[in-house]
């Protein structure tokens, strides 16, 4: 017993340690204000969005979209509310959020652009500020100016480290090994070799021995009958066994090879204390 507290106070600190981390991001809620010809559905969806890219580049815990709006009251917020330290005392308390970032979209009329801007605010502190405009010429690249703009909406939280690329990652590279027949695919072809020859052996035995009764001289008794078809029986089982095993062998010839892989190794450690390898194959 007294062997393993060791390795149970290691798994203890580990999780206090992850569980430390995961405390000591913020969560940051995208709060819809005003929207200007732009539909619930679409804001929702461009909320989710900023959340999204936020809590991939930064070290936080982002929300939005749908989740936010069905904790706000239905009949939406007023429009003075960002300006209204009640109205956002309530929000941050619907929300269990210690930040919030409300947001006003207006589609612009050209094409589809939106234009998004931003307040900030965090209500246990009275801070606020407003953050640059964000400008959406094309749907489609609303991902992509998000995480852009990510470090502009919250400069003061920290950014998420990237994983290691590149190609100095002490990768190596594993030897090809072409397709060959393994012991277990040599067992596998002995099994058809030897069904097939049981099912043509025994096949021609049925064959013979219906011909010796195939005479009006001389008809087959029931028990010679039985014997034919028990022989033909085995025949038959004969062959089934050599067709599995033919298939059996290919398939495990067909599988037996192997390409030349990759095997990265990241030269960074992670600040939750867990490695990874990564692997793939060159074709």
């Amino acid at each position: 017993m007294k062997a393993l507290l060791p390795a149970l106070a290691l798994i203890l600190a580990m999780f206090i340690t992850a569980g430390a981390a995961h405390a000591e991001r913020v969560k940051v809620a995208i709060v819809p204000g005003i929207a200007v010809n732009l539909d619930a559905a679409r804001v929702d969806a461009l909320s989710q969005d900023l959340a999204d890219a936020l809590s991939t580049e930064l070290e936080v815990d982002a929300v939005g979209g749908l989740e936010v709006r069905r904790q706000l009251p239905p009949e939406g917020l007023p429009p003075d509310c960002v300006a209204t330290p009640a109205c956002v005392a309530d929000v941050a308390k619907r929300l269990d959020a210690a930040q919030l970032l409300f947001v006003v979209m207006v589609d612009s009329g050209g094409g589809g652009s939106v234009q998004i801007d931003s307040t900030w605010i965090e209500p246990a502190t009275g801070k606020s500020a407003s953050r640059p405009a964000i400008d959406i010429a094309v749907i489609t690249d609303a991902r992509s100016r998000f995480a852009a703009a990510a470090r502009s909406l919250l400069p003061d939280a920290p950014v998420r480290p990237k994983p290691p690329t590149g190609g100095n990652g002490g990768g190596t590279m594993t030897t090809a090994v072409p397709r060959h027949f393994t012991k277990t695919s040599m067992v596998t072809a002995g099994v058809a070799v030897v069904g097939l020859g049981m099912g043509i052996g025994f096949g021609i035995r049925a064959k013979n021995l219906f011909n010796d009764c195939d005479k009006p001289s001389a008809p087959c008794s029931s028990s010679q009958e039985d014997k034919i078809r028990n022989t033909a029986l085995i025949a038959d089982v004969g062959f089934l066994v050599a067709a599995a095993g033919a298939v059996a062998t290919a398939v495990l010839f067909a599988t037996s090879g192997e390409e030349s892989r990759m095997v990265v190794s990241p030269s960074v450690e992670s600040s939750g204390g867990v490695s990874l390898i990564l692997s793939g194959t060159f074709r």
